[in-house]
């Protein structure tokens, strides 16, 4: 899994907090999932006027390290520079030999509050980019936050119109962590048993009392986003 987290200037420049809140919300995600070599691996893409990968997806072993990781991610201020971000996500965090492993899915969450604008605004290497990654099969979520976002445009980038979120304010950043991990997981809680493009570290049974064992198979199972 890769955060593609927007530290352009308009962030803070809407309210003095809102990169720490944007910050907490990421380590709140992480807190969902079980973090390590063989469970979820965690990567962090950072953009503003350029782009960089903090970190890849093996630098960080455990939830511990990684939340104070993200929590201490600096702040850029500058533009947004979405379109690089996309090219590091696939040429570099899901590259091989990176930490890629064989039937974990690739999922790329993004986070930004306005419309990329590096080398212009409305380039089409943006989506040229994103269209790449999907072809690569990575995912593409976009997590956007107040009414600056274009819409038309995330749409666009994002793998289905259920992979796009938006909340109003960087406060409502926490009313949607749960129904985030959901979609990541593709946990409906209605389906019992494996969900396509998604590997299973374990599928156990229990009985309930009062119901014969022989119709009595509940799944239990946990996704595991590359």
């Amino acid at each position: 899994m890769n955060f593609v987290v927007d530290s352009s200037g308009s962030i803070n420049y809407k309210g003095l907090t809102n990169w720490d809140t944007t910050l907490q919300f990421i380590a709140n995600v992480t807190r969902r999932f079980t973090i390590g070599p063989n469970d979820v691996q965690v990567a962090f893409v950072l953009f503003s006027d350029v782009a960089t990968v903090e970190w890849d997806l093996t630098r960080y072993r455990d939830q511990a390290s990684l939340v104070n990781a993200i929590l201490s991610v600096r702040y850029l201020a500058e533009s947004t520079n979405l379109n690089d971000a996309l090219y590091l996500t696939r040429t570099q965090v899901f590259a091989a030999g990176r930490g890629t492993r064989t039937n974990a899915v690739k999922i790329a969450i993004i986070l930004t509050d306005g419309e990329d604008n590096v080398p212009e605004e409305g380039t089409p290497l943006t989506i040229q980019n994103a269209t790449a990654c999907k072809n690569a099969g990575i995912r593409l979520i976009a997590v956007t936050v107040t009414d600056s976002v274009n819409r038309d445009r995330l749409l666009q980038i994002v793998s289905s119109s259920s992979d796009y979120y938006h909340v109003d304010d960087f406060s409502a950043l926490s009313d949607i962590v749960s129904q985030l991990r959901r979609q990541i997981c593709g946990d409906t809680g209605t389906t019992p048993g494996p969900v396509p493009s998604i590997r299973l570290l374990s599928t156990c049974y229990i009985h309930i009392p009062g119901v014969p064992k022989s119709g009595c198979k509940w799944y239990i199972n946990t996704c595991t986003p590359i």
